[in-house]
């Protein structure tokens, strides 16, 4: 009878831990939910003139603090409201020693314009629009206001407290092979804390060679080994095997994003797992 009572008893323990168990861990979230979608973007894009490209994916815990402040406001950039974006144009005022068309924009800014053109286009946003928006990537303000690019030969740069976007007078092509950036989200779930996590897997594929970070240190020889093996390059690879390749090769990473106010999250850090 004892004995009864005692299994009845330890039966009863597990399913309580149990419940606490499901109750306080982590809840799985859909990684299809427009919420998931939107954090992801977070990330970056894998165009590397697109604010730097992926620079979270670099196999050593990242922060905003830990990346370049350009790319950062670039990011923040692309997050302004439409509505929030002014277009303008200027007349060309001159060449310069390229024999240039220029555009000078206020005090201190100098566009260029397209060859066969008289005017400079160019946006123009308020740095209080721009922090908001980085605000809402990153938590917290902005600490330098300096100037940045946007794409390989378009830049912001500041007067006064405005932005003035355009085609830069300067501006470098990357000398980098072509890549291929494969990502695939694994799950995504929400703590007790509110934080959401997304565990992705990633895998750039360059010069039929394999990648595991942002960077260009990161040869993988087993994963470059197994692309040599197979019977067709790897971006013509059905969709069902490209996916158990990544899984089976690419490198798995951790991307927290946190809220205050349970509404509105940003991107805290990012990790490989």
């Amino acid at each position: 009878m004892k004995k009864k009572v005692l299994t009845i008893g330890v039966i009863g323990v597990l399913v309580i831990i149990l419940i606490l168990v499901i109750l306080t861990g982590d809840k799985a979230l859909d990684v299809n939910s427009k919420l998931i979608k939107d954090l992801y973007t977070y990330l970056g894009e894998a165009d590397i003139y697109h604010c730097g490209g992926l620079n979270a994916y670099s196999g050593s815990k990242e922060t905003k603090d830990s990346l370049d402040n350009s790319n950062l406001l670039c990011m923040a950039y692309y997050k302004v409201d439409s509505k929030d974006v002014k277009e303008e144009t200027e007349k060309v005022t001159g060449k310069n020693a390229s024999d240039t068309k220029i555009c000078k924009i206020g005090d201190s800014v100098t566009l260029t314009a397209k060859d066969d053109e008289k005017e400079c286009s160019y946006k123009v946003i308020d740095k209080n629009k721009l922090n908001e928006a980085f605000k809402g990537l990153y938590g917290s303000d902005i600490k330098d206001y300096s100037e940045f690019y946007i794409t390989y030969d378009e830049a912001c740069y500041l007067e006064g407290d405005s932005y003035y976007c355009g085609k830069a007078e300067t501006f470098t092509f990357s000398l980098a092979k072509d890549s291929e950036v494969y990502r695939l989200i694994a799950k995504a779930s929400k703590s007790l804390n509110d934080d959401i996590v997304i565990t992705d897997y990633y895998l750039r594929v360059s010069d039929s060679k394999c990648y595991l970070t942002n960077g260009n240190d990161s040869l993988d020889n087993e994963c470059s080994a197994a692309l040599e093996k197979l019977d067709k390059s790897f971006i013509n690879l059905s969709d069902e095997d490209k996916t158990d390749f990544i899984k089976k090769y690419g490198k798995m990473y951790k991307h927290t994003f946190k809220t205050e106010n349970n509404k509105d999250y940003y991107w805290y850090q990012s990790l490989e797992k």
